[in-house]
């Protein structure tokens, strides 16, 4: 279920989203899943949230190892 029109991404908890990627995962909130089932690798089935949300994800993993943190 997509969230309300004009909804933001949220605050990301940096220090946490580290600690996952730094264990060599993802953090479950920021894969993308359809009927339990998890679809991060079909993005031809995200809504445009999920999609705004994943690609945002994408961008500070980059700027992670960018900037040596990864």
């Amino acid at each position: 279920m997509d969230p309300r029109p004009g909804a933001s991404l949220g605050i990301v908890n940096m220090t946490q989203e580290l600690t996952y990627l730094r264990a060599g995962a993802e953090p479950t909130w920021e894969r993308v899943w359809r009927s339990g089932k998890d679809v991060t690798d079909s993005p031809e089935m995200w809504s445009p949230y999920e999609r705004e949300r994943r690609l945002s994800f994408e961008h500070r993993v980059r700027t992670y190892r960018a900037d040596g943190l990864l």
